[in-house]
């Protein structure tokens, strides 16, 4: 009860003066807060004072993960709402619309949203102010430039394609083009803030703002014509609401930039920079192996009955991973800036905490699935996805060893090593696909379930070889780009 008091008193009466101020004045903001109640007794004691790194990394964790929580109770309102309102054919096809926006805003920002937060938090703590203008300058133009591109291809399928699909199709899809460069511009603005160490701003502003701008519109359009329309009227408000977010975080980055970096000096490292986006770009593309692999292999193979039953068993799982998320967008600064420094040890100590923590937090659920979750599965979906408990506790068991792991994939992307996370990531994609082309025809959904497990095991794994290999190395590469 005390942490959800202060929780209300930062939101109520300090959140709008918070995300306009320094990390300097946030701290003495947030510290006048605490002292109010025996929380920040309480804090100090577990992760020590105010000011120290433990205690930063702490207080960003658990902003992340109360912002986070915040951004799902939103997103689900929204799909509820939009659901009622439009119908089951328009909301389809608004879904349709946003599935195809999500997987175009990889390519368009180019890998930069990582590379922002890595390069402009070792810059900072190395003093190349020019550089970090540069790139800011660079990512932005350049995913400008990408976002816009596909929007023109698309447009261009779309009419080329125009006899294939009907008219609202076409319009929401070409809606869809059109947020493409809100969204990567948004997605870039708040890495740079997150470079910056500006973590719950820059959440505030991504996972909060744009949703609650949207079900505000949503909420004025319904009050003043008393129905929302079609799918694409909705998309347009979406829209709207991401144009809004992207302003504040424009302002946001422009007041940071302004404290904090020169105005009068820019200078360039641009093979660098596009050698390290390309990877970290082709990155995110096998990211979306394990993602979807085993849904399209069911799809093909299977039926749609056993995709729905591994899809239930896949997001209750992916539940397991949400403290370390949480970690890993807290200390993904901190680990750049101190593997820029060539503080190992240190180094050392944060990812075993964090490690800590991520397992902390995963245990519960890992619990509750294993040993509860044919009750979990038909209280939460009900009684028909019941038979998708053996497929979650197998998934179970890879998420655990994710967790376990901590933070080492965001390690080897922090100092440079984005090749070796392609090596795991890649090799862990191709067993998921060749056990999952093996497994589903034997064992269903079980056999998906056993293949996620399995590349997820040996990508993190091999994660964790590579990670121990880097901090066993002599500090004297630290900071290069591997």
């Amino acid at each position: 009860m005390i942490l959800i008091k202060f929780v209300y008193k930062i939101l109520k009466d300090k959140m709008w003066y918070l995300l306009g101020r320094s990390e300097r004045e946030t701290m003495k903001v947030l510290g006048a807060t605490f002292a109010e109640s025996w929380l920040d007794r309480f804090i100090t004691r577990v992760v020590g004072r105010q000011g120290s790194l433990r205690f930063r990394l702490a207080r960003d964790t658990i902003g992340v993960m109360i912002i986070r929580a915040l951004s799902m109770g939103l997103g689900f309102a929204i799909s509820v709402v939009l659901a009622r309102l439009l119908g089951v054919r328009e909301f389809g096809l608004y879904s349709l619309a946003m599935s195809v926006l999500g997987l175009l805003v990889v390519p368009a920002t180019f890998g930069f949203p990582r590379l922002l937060v890595r390069e402009i938090a070792a810059y900072r703590v190395k003093g190349e102010w020019s550089l970090i203008r540069g790139l800011l300058r660079f990512a932005q133009r350049t995913s400008l430039l990408a976002s816009l591109s596909i929007a023109l291809l698309g447009w261009l399928a779309l009419w080329l394609l125009s006899g294939r699909f009907s008219g609202e199709t076409l319009q929401v899809l070409a809606l869809a083009f059109l947020a493409l460069p809100f969204w990567a511009l948004l997605q870039l603005h708040g890495a740079a803030l997150r470079g910056f160490e500006r973590i719950l701003a820059s959440q505030w502003i991504i996972t909060v703002m744009r949703p609650l701008s949207f079900l505000i519109l949503i909420g004025v359009t319904w009050f003043f014509f008393r129905k929302l329309g079609n799918a694409p009227f909705a998309l347009g408000l979406h829209i709207l609401a991401a144009g809004i977010a992207l302003a504040f975080a424009f302002y946001l980055l422009r007041s940071q930039l302004i404290r904090s970096v020169p105005s009068n000096v820019e200078s360039q490292n641009t093979a660098v920079w596009v050698r390290s986006a390309l990877s970290l770009a082709f990155l995110g593309i096998l990211n979306l192996i394990p993602q979807h692999a085993g849904i399209l292999i069911l799809g093909w193979m299977r039926g749609p009955e056993e995709v729905g039953l591994y899809k239930v068993a896949y997001q209750t799982a992916s539940l397991i991973p949400f403290g370390l998320m949480a970690v890993n967008t807290a200390i993904a600064p901190t680990l750049a800036q101190l593997y820029a420094v060539g503080d190992k040890t240190k180094l050392r100590k944060v990812m075993l905490t964090a490690s800590a923590v991520a397992t902390a937090f995963a245990l519960p659920l890992v619990l509750l699935f294993i040993f509860k979750g044919k009750w979990f599965l038909s209280l939460a979906f009900g009684e028909a996805f019941a038979e998708s408990t053996t497929a979650l506790a197998i998934i179970t068991g890879g998420q655990t060893i994710n967790a376990m792991t901590g933070p080492v994939g965001l390690l080897l992307i922090m100092s440079g090593y984005e090749g070796k996370a392609i090596l795991g990531r890649g090799i862990g994609g191709a067993v998921n696909l060749v056990l999952n082309l093996a497994l589903i025809q034997l064992w269903g959904i079980n056999g998906a379930a056993a293949a996620l497990a399995i590349s997820i095991s040996i990508t993190m794994l091999l994660y964790t070889y590579f990670v121990i290999r880097i901090l066993q190395a002599s500090s004297s590469g630290a900071g290069g780009a591997k």
